[in-house]
């Protein structure tokens, strides 16, 4: 199964990506602890994409068990400027006209909340895969 959904940055955006991520994982048999992980992954990515990203951006979800193990793969593409991903602020409060701010937590919680993350990120394109594997998979 595979789902592609060419995004507009416009608010709220990301909530599309994320009732996505809930009917896939639903037919995956994916727990209910795990839909909700990977949609909130899944809008945080989109958020990223939305604030870096230059313009529409493309979330594709297919579903994986190659290795044995259902899980549900998540791709979320922007065209921006790129980054070092081992370079990205993580958990930082910043000064931002005055006020305190805190930057860099959404990569960080993605990390946390799915089983495996990638970044490939290039100048014109920025590609985040997340993995979320099917509990109690036989």
């Amino acid at each position: 199964m595979e789902v592609v959904l060419h995004l507009p940055v416009v608010p709220n955006v990301e909530l599309v990506a994320a009732k996505a991520v809930e009917t896939v994982g639903g037919a995956l048999g994916m727990h209910q602890s795990g839909i909700e992980a990977a949609s909130v992954a899944v809008v945080e990515a989109c958020l990223n994409a939305m604030e870096h990203g230059g313009g529409q951006m493309v979330v594709r979800m297919s579903t994986d068990d190659s290795s044995g193990r259902p899980c549900l793969v998540i791709d979320v593409e922007d065209q921006g400027m790129g980054f070092d991903p081992n370079e990205t602020p993580r958990n930082s409060a910043t000064r931002v006209h005055g006020c305190t701010s805190k930057r860099g937590w959404g990569l960080t919680l993605i990390r946390e909340l799915m089983d495996e993350v990638q970044i490939r990120s290039n100048p014109g394109q920025t590609v985040v895969r997340m993995r979320k594997y099917v509990e109690n998979a036989p």
